[in-house]
């Protein structure tokens, strides 16, 4: 990364970064705008109804020591998710500093809050950069640690609502399975067309390049060494030599994200009197809300949390709608801070690399 580059701002071409043109960086920004755009359309249309004066009264009693705690419950998990990264890279052979993964790992959160996805391609440009990995063995790890994380989202999912099923059902009927029902009925034939299709595609690709030999030097040869390498990536994780350290920083993972929601709960006197029980439910919920193609889950993170709090809970809306921005934005301080420090680092390092 160049001294002064935007995160995210390169392209990948057999492992090497390479620095995006005028044209590409003014389509990068339009995407930004365009996402950021449609993340505060979702809020206006949030809070437009409510009573902002009692907003603004339930966010001038926010007691700090319980965001300080949130905020630094969410630096420990991030330091937690580079050294589990590290620990699936490891197999792999030459593995990065801690500290090197961390600085990567940041600034895909940094970029992550620019244009939703982002994120996982730039920390895996940044560190094949800094690292002697190439680009498609760091994308595989980064796959098979985020189908990994799937894993634990959909369990607590499932959990969240097998323990609290009386409470959650019509919940969950009215403003998930029903909403999606009716898409998949509407769309079947073209939802079958496309899984058909998707099918076909992948056996002709297998057969394709079954029969090619990887030390071609055309593209098919360079194309199937891509494919090879970013396969050895994502089965590192049956590889990985320290299991239990994986498993249990995993575990701590999970636990400090669960203290950033529950934490915050005592911030605002609307939502104190919540327990455990709601604080894994707004985990679990609002998880999804995080994912969506939003940057950083703008809008689509309040919306969940406040449908949540206030259909689910009992929770006034203008007191939900307070601990949605004061939880968010907690977090959003932490990828803010911690990526623009790691940026700063990234740069450095790559200044001292080059005057050496």
């Amino acid at each position: 990364m160049k001294e002064g580059q935007i995160p995210g701002e390169a392209i990948i071409h057999e492992g090497n970064i390479k620095t995006v043109t005028s044209a590409g960086r003014l389509k990068r920004y339009l995407r930004v705008l365009f996402f950021a755009s449609l993340g505060l359309i979702i809020l206006w249309l949030i809070t437009r109804n409510q009573d902002i004066e009692k907003i603004w009264s339930e966010l001038g009693q926010v007691n700090y020591f319980w965001i300080v705690l949130s905020i630094f419950a969410g630096v420990l998990s991030h330091i937690a998710r580079a050294i589990r990264w590290n620990i699936l890279i490891r197999p792999l052979g030459n593995t990065p500093k801690t500290s090197t993964t961390f600085y990567a790992l940041m600034t895909g959160y940094l970029a992550n809050l620019a244009v939703p996805r982002l994120g996982e391609i730039t920390r895996t440009a940044t560190l094949a950069r800094y690292s002697r990995h190439p680009f498609n063995s760091l994308a595989g790890t980064v796959v098979a640690e985020r189908v990994f994380d799937m894993i634990c989202i959909l369990s607590l999912i499932f959990l969240t609502v097998v323990f609290q099923f009386s409470y959650l059902r019509s919940f969950l009927g009215y403003y998930i399975y029903n909403p999606v029902v009716n898409l998949v009925e509407e769309n079947i034939i073209l939802l079958l067309f496309l899984a058909m299709g998707f099918l076909l595609f992948t056996g002709f690709m297998v057969k394709y390049f079954y029969g090619v030999n990887r030390q071609n030097t055309d593209f098919s040869g360079k194309l199937k060494r891509q494919m090879i390498g970013f396969w050895k990536g994502m089965i590192s994780l049956a590889y990985v030599r320290q299991k239990a350290l994986f498993f249990g920083l995993s575990a701590f993972i999970w636990t400090m994200y669960f203290m950033t929601v529950y934490l915050v709960f005592f911030a605002l006197p609307g939502t104190s009197s919540l327990g455990v029980s709601a604080g894994f439910t707004i985990l679990a919920l609002g998880t999804l809300g995080v994912v969506a193609p939003v940057p950083g889950g703008l809008g689509t993170y309040h919306f969940i949390v406040i449908t949540t709090l206030t259909e689910l809970m009992g929770i006034a809306v203008e007191s939900a709608t307070s601990y949605a921005y004061v939880a968010h934005a907690a977090q959003m301080f932490v990828a803010l801070m911690l990526g623009g420090f790691s940026w700063l680092m990234l740069s450095f390092m790559a200044k001292q690399k080059s005057v050496n």
